[in-house]
């Protein structure tokens, strides 16, 4: 194998990516599975979408796509292992802010080299070829995404691919789209909670997506709200399909080397319900919004990208949508 950028020698095996149920459960909340389909096929699929009333997992619903063969890491590095890629690498493995901008861990590298890193046992740190637009890499037909949503799958959708070693974490954070979560391969597990506990979720001052909160280390004497939010909780394997309603807190996190695949589709969340979400968590929300309105909304100062996506800040979102009317003027994928 050959050196890489952001590699790294042996270690042990981070706690950052345990099973946040255990975690969870330990500190005393309410943690449940993620409620299973009465009926795991398109057609039930597209019944909870219509009702958007609550999350749900689907099992072996993508058992007969191609994609469970054709994007193997082994496959991929046999057909595709020259293109070359962006990844993240000798991520974090424990906090929820990255120590540095994302663009520190930025390296890029031939796909069969960043494969090579990813499926390294030894390595110390995760590696994540992470928000990847899914038609720039692979082959789109092998994941019939259309075929699962119907008529509900309309414009304005998008899909990105997820590559990485274990112990990669997209932390806790919300959507404002409905989105289809798949795996292809390998295991992770999906931690939700609802819109309804966004106070509990505990968002950033200055960003009404992102989560202070890690699931894995919850924090209850900083943040005592936790003790009044539902959480819900599933290991997800090959073929599952979670669907995840606009809105819903999500934390994923895997156990294993792993290859996903989420399709973001519908309408988006409006303004009104991000402003009635500012207006209940008080002033220090309404304090950051009011800066940053000014100092990257008025000014255009740079914000850090400091997650995975990092959407502009709440007061530059206000500040556009003044300005534009779409207060998402910044924060579609599919834009």
């Amino acid at each position: 194998m050959n050196a890489v950028p952001g590699s790294a020698g042996p270690a042990q095996r981070s706690d950052s990516d345990q099973d946040p149920r255990e975690a969870l459960r330990h500190a005393g909340l309410d943690v449940r599975p993620i409620p299973r389909a009465a009926e795991h096929t398109p057609a039930g699929l597209q019944q909870a979408v219509k009702q958007r009333a609550v999350p749900m997992i689907f099992n072996g619903l993508t058992d007969e796509w191609p994609a469970r063969k054709s994007w193997e890491p082994e496959h991929l590095r046999r057909t595709r292992g020259q293109r070359e890629v962006t990844a993240l690498m000798g991520l974090p493995t424990d906090g929820v802010l990255y120590p540095q901008d994302q663009q520190s861990y930025e390296r890029t590298l031939l796909l069969a080299e960043f494969i090579d890193v990813m499926m390294d046992e030894t390595a110390v740190a995760p590696s994540y070829l992470a928000y990847q637009r899914a038609a720039d890499l692979l082959d789109l037909s092998d994941c019939d995404l259309a075929a699962l949503l119907g008529p509900a799958d309309g414009p304005g959708s998008d899909t990105r691919v997820w590559i990485g070693s274990a112990g990669t974490r997209s932390m806790l954070h919300a959507d404002l789209k409905d989105n289809l979560f798949c795996q292809i391969w390998g295991r992770k597990t999906v931690t939700l909670l609802s819109w309804e506990d966004s106070r509990s979720a505990y968002p950033f001052p200055d960003n009404l997506v992102n989560s202070q909160i890690d699931v894995a280390h919850p924090d209850l004497a900083r943040f005592p709200r936790l003790r009044d939010a539902t959480f819900y909780s599933t290991t997800v394997n090959p073929g599952d399909v979670v669907f995840i309603p606009r809105g819903c807190w999500h934390d994923i996190r895997s156990h294993t080397p792993s290859v996903s695949v989420n399709h973001w589709f519908g309408p988006a969340q409006s303004f009104t319900e991000y402003l009635a979400l500012l207006a209940r968590l008080g002033p220090e929300y309404w304090r950051r919004t009011a800066s940053d309105f000014i100092g990257h909304g008025l000014f255009g100062r740079r914000e850090e990208t400091r997650f995975f996506f990092s959407p502009p800040s709440t007061g530059k979102r206000l500040y556009h949508a003044l300005r534009t009317g779409n207060f998402n003027h910044d924060n579609d994928p599919s834009a």
